[in-house]
């Protein structure tokens, strides 16, 4: 019986906010983030790699070296 508990209570958490939210709330979260996700424009390891190459490329510039900001779009590699 415990076991059934604990596999439920995710269930039971989602449907609780579901009802605090509002559920046209809700699927309209969920929609939202399924779309984020389908129309993301890298992957999680394409950008754990381009934010890893430009850490090391600050760290090689000195720590005397202030963040530039960026001078245009931003526009991701393909």
């Amino acid at each position: 019986m415990f076991l059934l508990r604990l596999l439920f209570s995710p269930v039971k958490i989602v449907l609780l906010i579901a009802r605090v939210m509002g559920y046209n709330r809700f699927v309209v979260f969920l929609l939202g983030v399924g779309v984020g996700l389908l129309v993301a424009p890298t992957t999680g390891a394409e950008m754990r790699a381009r934010l890893q190459a430009q850490l090391e490329a600050r760290m090689q510039g000195g720590a005397a070296t202030a963040p530039s900001a960026p001078t245009g779009p931003i526009t991701p590699e393909v």
